[in-house]
């Protein structure tokens, strides 16, 4: 065999992997254009609905992702910046009367200062220790809801109807706004663990000492992870005010918590489209059972427990495997025509 056919083979692997990223790429432009889109083809009312409700659920779940997935680090309490994002925005354009796109921007402020705030004392800790220390982040959040009436509205909560705060044309196409930003949530997170900042999440999450003798400044990218995941979850909770038109303390309790770590597991730890995946399976799939009743429940929570016991990458991990398996195969047999 010539040298350059040699050369070619070598070669040939880190060219595949650059087209692959390159197809990859505008395969997301793609599918975030048709995303932002959808409301325009989407005629029920009921449907759409559903659809903000997973866009939602995404941008929840890509906070946790992102603290989670690419950091490891434990997090029970994403809820608590969720409600913050929610409680804040609607307090300063009900009773402050401050313009919506401001108390918007001070509400996802506010949840990033927080999330700076707690990562000083909580980021200390590691494990199951930091998983109970967000833990109680959320019930203090929860419990200050119910106790701080007067702001809060207490159980009953606050209303904020969408037509009066946001106005009529914004508030007709507010799906248009809730997929937006989905897309620029997912932008963020990918465009944030793409660069060589990436590399040195998933390094200190796998081994942060080794991390730490390499010069990764751990602490201070464990904090900024922390911020962006807390800013991304009180967008969520911005957008979930206005979806809903009421904020309860129901909304933003240890369930919740729960919930987002669960669709983050199903669609995939360290997978910003798991996310999506995810979200969609947990608003979706419950909805294709009604017709069960009284067994919805028993067969949704079935579904997801083969889900974790087959699938423990969760569902985009399990694709992926499928594909480089396939892939593998693939490669094998010129290779050993050649070899032949």
């Amino acid at each position: 065999m010539s040298t350059t056919a040699i050369r070619t083979q070598v070669e040939n692997p880190r060219t595949r992997r650059h087209g692959v990223k390159r197809t990859s790429f505008w395969v997301e432009i793609v599918v975030s254009a048709v995303v932002i889109l959808l409301p325009t083809f989407i005629g029920s009312a009921y449907t759409m609905r559903l659809l903000q409700d997973v866009a939602i659920w995404s941008i929840l779940a890509l906070s946790l992702t992102l603290v989670l997935g690419y950091t490891g680090q434990i997090s029970l309490g994403q809820a608590a910046f969720y409600a913050v994002g929610a409680y804040t925005s609607v307090i300063l354009q009900t009773k402050l009367g401050i313009p919506a796109p401001i108390a918007w921007v001070g509400a996802i402020a506010l949840g990033m200062a927080l999330a700076y705030l707690i990562s000083v004392p909580l980021l200390r800790i590691h494990g199951h220790f930091l998983a109970l220390g967000t833990l109680a982040l959320g019930l203090i959040v929860e419990t200050l809801l119910v106790q701080l009436a007067p702001i809060t509205g207490g159980h009953d909560g606050i209303r904020i109807p969408g037509a009066q705060y946001l106005g009529e044309w914004v508030q007709l196409r507010f799906p248009y706004i809730v997929l937006g930003v989905l897309v620029l949530s997912y932008w963020l997170v990918r465009n944030l663990t793409q660069r060589s900042a990436g590399r040195s999440f998933l390094a200190l999450r796998d081994d942060p000492a080794g991390a730490a003798a390499l010069g990764i400044p751990v602490a201070r990218y464990k904090t900024l992870v922390f911020m962006i995941g807390g800013g991304l979850a009180a967008t969520a909770g911005v957008l979930y005010a206005h979806h809903t038109q009421v904020v309860t303390p129901d909304s933003f309790g240890f369930d919740t918590s729960i919930e987002v770590l669960l669709i983050v597991i199903i669609g995939g730890m360290s997978s910003r489209v798991g996310a999506i995946v995810g979200a969609a399976v947990i608003v979706f799939f419950p909805e294709w059972l009604v017709f069960l009743e009284k067994a919805e429940n028993l067969v949704f929570g079935l579904v997801v427990l083969a889900l974790l016991l087959f699938l423990p990458g969760g569902i985009v991990g399990g694709i992926r495997s499928l594909i480089a398996r396939i892939t593998r195969r693939r490669r094998t047999d010129p290779t050993e025509e050649v070899a032949a």
